[in-house]
């Protein structure tokens, strides 16, 4: 493993338009899942260097030109920075490699929707209904009566806590700093530990804009009290989270000591609908891919395929003879890669109890559960599939986020509808089917904040979050940006 400083790049927090290391100038080792070796040295912060970071944030908001400017002036700075991101495209794709283990079958959503969706709030930016006039008012107060105006405004909701994951790490983040910037917030960036260099990178792309001092904050760490100071702080207005739902729920009530508006984008435990006339060999591939796409670290793929009985075990075959045949598994720097490894030991681990207590509890084993033979390094893991899974099943029932997909048989349709609804989760659903008019039926019937009906992909103009333990809050053009506003009345007359 590479362990030397001179190696290495050594990374520095980015504070008030300025890089600045941590207290103390400590440092940690960002480690590439595939090699297990050292690509980064990232600050190691403290609090004190949350607290800077807020607190520059706090007065870019308060004091800076920023919330005030024109939206013209807005639309143009933000597409600075999509200009910047597609300028550094290779760049940001090295790292989408090396940091987040992202497979080059990932990149459409991990690299070319972020910049994409960069742009599409810059265009927003100047179309969005900061001011809409409403229905006037005739009011008598004992003076006579009065004409009242009256106009909704959506004001910045402040300072903004911005706390993205690992997986899909550009894409999270510019999901949460596009309708931030376009509503005229200002931020400050929490990364994962597991992979802060991305966010460093769009740090550097930002500086090189005309973007105020102190709007776009980042500051990385190992430890818990980074974020905790940025969830405690009454100095910030909003938290947007993405991650696990316990740690939600600890964001939830910590937030609400200070009344913070809370975005969490939690887990998933998808289910995909096959509807009797579907041919399953041509769906298999698609049943399958959360068995490799991305190691199955996403927290909406449908992991859990729903099949009618008597196709169950026809699909199985077809799914574990689609990634026998057809799924290279290895370092995602080779572009046939299609299964790269998991982030860090500890997930893998993770995965391996699940797969454990899924033999355990009965289910079948089709195909995968262990970690491939000539892979020495890095946290790899087959491709898995179980199949005659019982829905109250552990690896039915907990967000595994690794390449385990569970095969569950329904005896009608209305059986598959209390299956896919049976989970605490309810993120997004699947239906497939060439019955369309059937399928917009059966969707009004999940509990899921994304239905897709043969097919779809990562939300560009439409809502994305969940239902139930899956989160609050919405994600995506207009709805995402809404998020970023308080609603104020302007009466006069």
């Amino acid at each position: 493993m590479t362990t030397t400083a001179e190696k290495v790049k050594t990374y520095q927090n980015y504070v008030d338009g300025e890089w600045a290391a941590a207290s103390g100038g400590k440092t940690y080792g960002v480690l590439n899942p595939a090699t297990e070796d050292v690509i980064g040295l990232a600050p190691d912060s403290a609090r004190d260097d949350m607290s800077r970071a807020i607190a520059a944030a706090r007065q870019a908001f308060d004091e800076g030109p920023w919330p005030q400017m024109s939206l013209r002036d807005r639309s143009r700075i933000i597409r600075q920075i999509a200009d910047g991101m597609n300028q550094r495209k290779d760049d940001i794709r090295q790292l989408l490699v090396s940091e987040a283990a992202a497979e080059y079958a990932t990149h459409p959503v991990n690299l070319e929707n972020p910049i994409q969706y960069m742009y599409d709030y810059a265009d927003l930016t100047v179309k969005y209904p900061f001011e809409e006039m409403v229905q006037p008012d005739v009011v008598d107060m004992g003076m006579g009566p009065r004409l009242i105006n009256q106009m909704v405004y959506r004001a910045p909701v402040g300072v903004c806590g911005l706390i993205p994951t690992w997986n899909f790490p550009l894409f999270v983040t510019i999901q949460k700093v596009g309708p931030a910037l376009a509503a005229g917030c200002t931020m400050v960036i929490k990364p994962s530990p597991y992979a802060p260099l991305i966010n460093l990178l769009l740090a550097e792309i930002v500086q090189q804009t005309d973007l105020p001092a102190g709007v776009f904050n980042v500051v990385c760490g190992e430890g818990v009290d980074i974020g905790s100071e940025l969830v405690d702080s009454p100095l910030v207005d909003k938290i947007s989270f993405t991650g696990s739902v316990a740690t939600g729920k600890k964001i939830m009530e910590a937030g609400a000591r200070t009344l913070k508006r809370i975005h969490l984008e939690l887990g998933g435990k998808s289910p995909n609908i096959i509807l009797d006339d579907m041919d399953v060999n041509a769906v298999a591939p698609g049943a399958a891919s959360p068995a490799f796409f991305h190691a199955g670290q996403g927290c909406v793929m449908t992991t859990r395929v729903l099949v009618p009985s008597e196709k169950h075990d026809n699909l199985v075959q077809s799914m574990v003879g689609f990634v026998s045949q057809f799924v290279k598994i290895g370092d995602p720097a080779d572009p046939q890669v299609l299964l790269g490894p998991l982030i860090r030991e500890e997930r893998r681990l993770k995965v391996e109890e699940y797969i454990a207590s899924g033999k355990e509890q009965g289910a079948e084993l089709a195909t995968g559960g262990g970690r491939p033979k000539d892979l020495a390094k890095g946290y790899f893991l087959e491709p898995t599939i179980f199949a005659n899974v019982k829905n109250d099943m552990r690896i039915a029932q907990e967000e595994i986020f690794g390449p385990v997909v569970s095969v569950i048989p329904y005896k009608d349709e209305e059986e598959a509808i209390r299956i896919a609804n049976d989970t605490r989760y309810g993120l997004g659903a699947s239906i497939l089917t060439t019955d369309v008019a059937k399928a917009h039926r059966m969707a009004k019937r999940l509990r899921a904040g994304t239905v897709t009906i043969n097919g779809g992909g990562p939300p560009r103009f439409v809502p994305f979050g969940g239902f139930k333990e899956s989160g609050i809050g919405r994600e995506g053009g207009k709805y995402g940006l809404d998020e970023y506003t308080e609603i104020m009345a302007i009466q006069w007359g």
